[in-house]
């Protein structure tokens, strides 16, 4: 499973898996990503800022222990 992180509306880290986004939309002015958990509120701008971002943005690599 490939987990992104992304800067929530608060400025915290969250590690999103991608295929769990079901859809981006822009609620009240904030950009969200759509998940079966629920809406994440965004930094992004636009939509087709968080689609090129998710897109493009690297994996999460776990550290050894």
């Amino acid at each position: 499973m490939r987990f992104i992180i992304i800067k929530d509306y608060n400025n915290e880290d969250i590690a999103v898996n991608p295929k769990a986004i079901s859809s981006i939309k822009e609620l009240g002015g904030d950009i969200c990503l759509m998940t079966n958990g629920g809406a994440i509120s965004t930094q992004f701008r636009s939509i087709e800022a968080a689609v090129d971002y998710i897109q493009r943005a690297s994996s999460v690599s776990m550290g050894v222990s």
